[in-house]
């Protein structure tokens, strides 16, 4: 983070006692171990050129990088200028979310700044397509991937997890994505990018968000003889060995991280108001489809009868279709 104190020995990034450009609120102390590759290697913690000499001299990334020292608004023009060679959405996204994974920095800073047009390249409509071609565009991985084949372990695997204070945890198990249907592990790019717009828009600490896929099989015939897909190729999980993978997963998560917000989000209609109310009053949870588009959309309408000084009781409400988002 540019303008941010360095110390010697047991390196701190200080996050919370200075404005570092990047307009990520809710900052505090980062303690950081590494040095050189391993450092440049971290993108919650890699500035890249924004490295300045004193540091590079502590943190063993002499000659790791080019010599310049750049400000984070010189770092953007260079990515604005490549961004800009792009033509096609699914081009551009590939693109900034491999800035994500170098550089949350730099990538958070563009997207706060540029938010209306890059919110429909991070989230939807470009995630849809993002989400169906994921196995073909994969280049490094975010998140956590439970599996069926693991499952009985999810409570040790969760420790591989290398953050020790999660906020909110984004799960599905990529069986109803957006308007596409079953999309199988396909679907970690929602979470990823549904999450990237809570740092970007809450005000979340990067660090403290957590993607994860629930992956229970997939019954797309297309994934299942895809040999790029990067999920179990096997059938969906039903009835009762669905639900105790599920619940693995929850207890496992409480258990770390007690005081995370767990969100489902793109679960088949069924899976969606069974999980549901069988967690809302036992856990911190909630589902997106039903219970965020409801209330993001009662505000809007709210907000709109606000202008028009009409009331609610005499608009005309249409649901179109019998979806989760819809019913919700």
């Amino acid at each position: 983070f540019e303008g941010c104190d360095a110390f010697i020995g047991e390196f701190f990034m200080s996050t919370g006692t200075k404005d570092c450009g990047d307009g990520v609120k809710n900052r505090e102390s980062y303690p950081v171990r590494k040095r050189g590759k391993e450092l440049i290697n971290d993108p919650l913690l890699n500035k890249g050129t924004c490295f300045p000499l004193q540091e590079r001299k502590q943190l063993q990334l002499m000659g790791l990088l080019p010599p310049k020292v750049f400000t984070l608004d010189e770092q953007l023009l260079r990515l604005r200028e490549n961004y800009n060679r792009l033509k096609s959405d699914i081009d551009k996204y590939v693109f900034i979310e491999a800035v994500h994974d170098r550089n949350e920095t730099l990538y958070y800073r563009f997207l706060v700044e540029n938010l209306e047009e890059l919110s429909p390249i991070i989230y939807t409509p470009t995630v849809g397509e993002a989400c169906q071609l994921f196995g073909h565009l994969y280049r490094r991985p975010r998140g956590m991937y439970l599996s069926s084949s693991i499952k009985g372990s999810f409570r040790r695997t969760i420790d591989n997890w290398p953050q020790e204070e999660v906020d909110i945890i984004v799960v599905t198990d990529g069986s109803r994505i957006l308007g596409l249907g079953d999309l199988g592990a396909n679907g970690m790019g929602i979470p990823i990018g549904k999450l990237a717009l809570y740092v970007a828009c809450a005000g979340i600490h990067p660090s403290r968000t957590l993607p994860v896929l629930l992956d229970v099989g997939t019954n797309n015939g297309t994934l299942l003889q895809d040999e790029l897909y990067l999920g179990e190729q096997h059938q969906q999980l039903k009835g009762d060995e669905y639900y105790e993978l599920v619940y693995e997963f929850i207890i496992a998560a409480q258990d770390r991280w007690p005081n995370a917000l767990i969100q489902f989000e793109d679960f088949t209609n069924d899976h969606a108001f069974s999980l549901l109310a069988k967690y809302r009053s036992r856990f911190l949870c909630f589902n997106d489809d039903l219970q965020g588009t409801g209330a993001v959309a009662l505000a809007g309408l709210l907000a709109a009868l606000r202008i028009t000084g009409e009331a609610l009781e005499d608009q005309r409400i249409v649901f179109l279709g019998a979806g989760t988002a819809a019913i919700g």
